[in-house]
């Protein structure tokens, strides 16, 4: 089953498999965002892509947490590919992340010769620095030198802090 569901700037596209749903949200958690309308599908796993999320506001967030709540009930939840604006969103709201877990995610980077870039983290990975607060060592993909992290790590990683929110498992 796949189906597409809009809400005024967010799009969340749903999969279906007989054991996971994957729910991939794009745009902003807003006030348009009506978590009783997305449907609610019982399975063994229920990921959630959030690359796509640029935004979230205050009456987005606590859509957001409903939703959570709600999914906590139908299967083990697992996080995906967040956004650096997610991960700030889990920092600062960390209900944010209901009873899920954290699989992987975005961090900012800086290339002193290229600029900003985002890198991927995959939790299982890097499950030693994120245990420290520290950034995992990166590289640029056209000089090779080492990138700087382009945040501050204790508040960045604050979520990881939480080994409940980190999927170690993979």
């Amino acid at each position: 089953m796949a189906d597409t569901i809009r809400f005024g700037n967010l799009t969340i596209d749903i999969q279906q498999t007989p054991t996971e749903v994957t729910y991939k949200f794009t745009g902003d958690v807003d006030e348009h965002f009506r978590q009783k309308d997305v449907p609610r599908i019982k399975a063994g796993l229920i990921t959630l892509v959030l690359e796509g999320i640029n935004n979230f506001n205050s009456c987005g967030i606590r859509e957001w947490i409903y939703l959570l709540r709600d999914m906590s009930e139908l299967g083990r939840i697992r996080f995906t590919r967040c956004s650096v604006t997610m991960v700030d969103q889990v920092n600062m709201v960390p209900d944010s992340l209901g009873s899920g877990s954290v699989e992987s995610f975005f961090a900012p980077y800086f290339c002193t010769d290229h600029g900003e870039v985002s890198r991927l983290i995959v939790v299982k990975d890097a499950e030693r620095d994120l245990a420290e607060r520290k950034a995992p060592e990166m590289h640029c993909e056209t000089c090779k030198k080492t990138l700087e992290f382009d945040a501050l790590e204790e508040s960045y990683f604050l979520f990881a802090h939480n080994g409940a929110a980190l999927n170690k498992a993979g």
